[in-house]
């Protein structure tokens, strides 16, 4: 098939988990489909037409954080490369201006469009840049932005959901298109390598991989370490999205004299299968996660998962790969069941470790890619018997958008086109 994929974020190390199965995705489907990726870049360009990896086209755009606005001046050469294409579907992961522009081509052209989703849309405020403060939390808050999910929403041809708490949550919120279920996928062959570690050691190793908000909860897992009677260290890696949230944990560290936590900041992607690698237990605190790549890359690599009640943990966790809790528990609570999965004896250790990996062995990329296909020939089926419809409901504030933020200069907006054919035709006539 020929797919366009469109996300926001420029690179897979943007986004957090969402940039990166959007660029991820797009890579594991062009081994077996035609595909271009649309995101952002410093200039407009298309890449290379390499058999086997995605088209990447570039499209010059600016902003603050991870909501970047699209040159719309640039916005013929899109349409001419688009046509050219001729996609059979276009793929989105965000609300992104990207997205909302590609999905009014895409309803103007016949091309069905269809997003995954990677937050519950009633609590999609709670996710990703939204978290960062002052003003997008403002503007999540509000009900215009909750207007804007739902309407964006309906004017998909279907939504993919990552599992069933997303969709159940779909229904809630009044969607009532068609809902898939694929879930995430990852490379597990890299994770497949890493042996279990090994239980005698004398000092554990706990880990948790999550951007620091107050969503993912690592004070939790402070206060947790102060309940432990066995020599361990916490180690919690991720991305500042609330630097003030940071500050604060550092803070409570220092006056807890909490010696064996250490705070990392990011790190690269690729380095996370050798944090994994020496991660006795995988800890998790989140109240709030979809379906977390951190704890799929965890069980994947044989690595038990202790973690409170959320949609990830609900679904993936269980006393036969480590153990799901409820919200209410006490961090003394959680210790205990650390403390017993250090402790167990090394059989039993590796048989939480094989079934750990066990659980996600479905995840493989390239059974998303093919579930995703199915998806793909639904809705171009559908699409083919319900033709086109021309309302283009974003390109006009987009279009005025840029005009503000890139000048006049090659830019027409809808309406005073569609005026001036209409002009043109009249005198012609």
């Amino acid at each position: 098939m020929r797919i366009a994929f469109v996300t926001t974020f420029p690179s897979p190390d943007t986004g957090g988990g969402m940039g990166r199965v959007a660029h991820e995705l797009a890579a594991a489907s062009a081994r077996v489909h035609e595909v271009l990726l649309l995101c952002p870049g410093e200039d407009t360009s298309v890449g290379p037409s390499t058999p086997g990896q995605p088209t990447l086209v570039r499209v010059a755009a600016r902003g603050e954080g991870d909501v970047l606005l699209p040159d719309l001046r640039e916005r013929r050469k899109l349409q001419s490369l688009l046509a050219s294409f001729r996609p059979q579907i276009v793929h989105a992961h965000d609300f992104g201006p990207l997205a909302l522009w590609l999905q009014d081509w895409a309803r103007s052209t016949g091309c069905p469009f269809v997003m995954t989703l990677h937050c519950l849309p009633s609590q999609a405020q709670a996710f990703s840049s939204l978290e960062k403060p002052p003003f997008t939390k403002r503007i999540a808050n509000s009900w215009l932005f909750n207007a804007f999910v739902a309407l964006f929403l309906q004017r998909c041809d279907g939504v993919i959901a990552l599992n069933q708490a997303m969709a159940d949550d779909l229904r809630r919120t009044g969607y009532s298109g068609p809902v898939y279920q694929v879930p995430n996928g990852r490379d597990l062959a890299a994770y497949h390598a890493l042996p279990p570690v090994d239980v005698a050691q004398p000092e554990k190793h706990l880990l948790f991989v999550g951007s620091f908000a107050r969503r993912k909860n690592q004070r939790y897992l402070l206060e947790m370490m102060e309940h432990l009677a066995v020599p361990a260290r916490l180690t919690l890696v991720g991305e500042a999205l609330e630097p003030g949230y940071l500050a604060e944990l550092r803070d409570y560290q220092r006056q807890q004299g909490l010696d064996r936590v250490d705070l990392v900041g990011p790190v690269p992607y690729e380095k996370i299968p050798s944090l994994l690698a020496r991660a006795h237990v995988f800890v998790s605190a989140s109240r709030l996660e979809v379906q977390s790549l951190a704890v799929i890359e965890a069980l994947a690599s044989a690595t038990p998962v202790v973690g409170l009640a959320n949609a990830t943990i609900d679904e993936f966790v269980d006393d036969a790969v480590g153990a799901r809790l409820p919200p209410g528990t006490s961090p003394g609570e959680f210790a205990q069941q650390v403390q017993r999965i250090c402790t167990l004896p090394p059989t039993q250790y590796e048989a939480l470790c094989r079934a750990a990996r066990e659980r996600v062995r479905a995840l493989d990329w390239q059974a998303v890619v093919e579930e995703n296909r199915r998806v793909y020939e639904e809705l171009a089926t559908a699409r083919a018997m319900g033709g086109r419809t021309r309302a283009r409901m974003w390109t006009p504030w987009l279009v005025a958008a840029s005009a503000v933020r890139y000048g006049f200069s090659d830019l027409v907006h809808p309406v005073a086109a569609r005026r001036r054919r209409t002009r043109t035709l009249a005198r012609q006539a």
